[in-house]
């Protein structure tokens, strides 16, 4: 298994973070991501399809995200990978809220699976922080609710 991580301060508050990391035009700027494809919203839960790349090799996941306080966790329900889990946790802290973004990776491939592992961290690692990344510019460019 694979996990990689990144942290950001978001200069805005937990509600507007957990608004990016939901809306499917966040993730899409810059990212391994190329589209998200909502199916269905019913309470704190949301279905959908991610479509995205390694470099030239095109895939995609269907995923359930799950929206507590301080974090949303994304479960994948299939797709090319073994198994694939992601969290966003989120907390306040002064001068907005801490970001952290994690992927963990099951890529199956047996004896094969560390080599995998190996080769595609770095990568892994450079998609999460450029997916922080973007959910900050998303959250941070949000107009703030009115009063």
């Amino acid at each position: 298994m694979m996990v990689v991580e990144a942290t950001t301060l978001v200069r805005a508050p937990r509600e507007r973070v957990r608004e990016a990391v939901l809306d499917p035009a966040s993730y899409t700027s810059d990212t391994k991501v190329a589209q998200i494809t909502v199916h269905e919203r019913s309470g704190n839960r949301l279905r959908a399809t991610l479509h995205g790349h390694l470099g030239p090799i095109h895939s995609a996941i269907e995923a359930e995200y799950t929206v507590g306080d301080e974090r949303v966790d994304l479960t994948m329900l299939s797709g090319r990978l073994r198994g694939f889990r992601a969290v966003f946790l989120t907390e306040e802290r002064e001068g907005g809220t801490q970001l952290t973004h994690r992927e963990e990776y099951d890529f199956g491939y047996g004896p094969m699976g560390p080599v995998l592992d190996r080769v595609l961290r770095r990568w892994a690692h450079t998609t999460v922080v450029a997916e922080v990344a973007a959910l900050r510019r998303a959250a941070e460019a949000s107009p703030a609710p009115a009063p």
